[in-house]
């Protein structure tokens, strides 16, 4: 009896341990599976947003949502540290930092602790990433275009 009462507990702590983990929702988009509504969308922009996120082919943008960081620092592999301050104006745009893609796998550590890695995918050279505190989760996509979120 005591041996069930002490493997309950056990499994408690351990789910409410794994529940409290940060969750990385990952999704991808290909220009090449989008409707051609999306496609003509893309299309309009797509020059100017190529100028705007000017990387070289040895390099993936990562593109930070930036109301998903206000009021953080975000580490990226310890080389490259970027601030989000809040401003009296709600911005909704991007802040793009390129990355080597020769640098492998891409750890982000952000000021209040949170800290997970993306991995790089061949063919996929944009990533939009956001991190919602409030579910403690990380959103990560994979674009083989550049995704411009504009700035209201």
């Amino acid at each position: 009896m005591k041996i069930n009462k002490l493997l309950y507990f056990v499994t408690i702590i351990i789910f409410s341990l794994a529940s409290c983990q940060t969750k990385k929702i990952i999704s991808s988009t290909k220009y090449e599976d989008l409707p051609l509504e999306k496609k003509n969308e893309i299309d309009e922009y797509i020059t100017d947003a190529k100028k705007m996120i000017s990387k070289k082919t040895d390099e993936i943008a990562l593109m930070f949502q930036y109301n998903c960081f206000f009021n953080k620092k975000v580490n990226i592999n310890n080389t490259y540290v970027k601030e989000f301050p809040k401003a009296d104006k709600i911005h909704y745009g991007q802040s793009i930092v390129n990355f080597s893609k020769s640098l492998g796998k891409i750890n982000i550590e952000l000021s209040n602790g949170i800290s997970f890695s993306i991995s790089q995918k061949p063919g996929y050279d944009y990533i939009t990433i956001c991190h919602n505190e409030k579910s403690q989760t990380v959103y990560i996509h994979y674009y083989d275009f550049p995704k411009l979120l504009i700035e209201e």
